[in-house]
Order: structure tokens, then sequence, then C-alpha cells
């Protein structure tokens, strides 16, 4: 026969320590306050036409060296492209 033994943890260990939730307040105003591209708005997303043309690019690139790796980069491109 055999016996397991289990421990639970008191409710008074599984409490978040004094001051977390405003340690972590604190932090998230702090990212915030560095997060230039969400207020700037300079982050600007290509579209998928220029997506699909930069891994192309890329294709063309290493095409002499890996004419395999090229061809599947333009099969993505080709794909990425057309899905939307």
């Amino acid at each position: 026969m055999t016996s397991m033994t289990f421990q639970a943890a008191s409710p008074f260990f599984m409490r978040p320590p004094r001051g977390a939730r405003w340690a972590a307040a604190a932090f998230l105003r702090l990212i915030d306050a560095f997060d230039f591209s969400r207020k700037s708005g300079a982050v600007q997303r290509d579209s998928r036409a220029e997506e699909a043309e930069s891994v192309r690019e890329m294709a063309r690139s290493i095409e002499a060296s890996d004419p395999g790796f090229a061809a599947d980069l333009y099969a993505a491109a080709n794909r990425h492209e057309t899905q939307g």
C-alpha cells in the first residue's frame, strides 16, 4: 500500500507582498511614459504588397547561394500577398 502526503500553503503565504499592486501600477505608468511609438504614431505598417516585395527582394539576394530557400521565400511572398 502506498501513501501520499500533500501539503497546502496557508492563505497567509498566498497573498501578494505588501506594496506589490502599487509597484506594478507605477511600473506600468513608467512603461506607458516611455512608449513613444504608440503616442507619436511613428510606427506605420507596410501594406501586404510592400511586405511581400521586401521578402522577394531578400529571395533575390540569396537565390544564387540557396535556390531552394529562395523558392520557399517566393512562395511565401505570393501566399502572403494573396491572403488578406
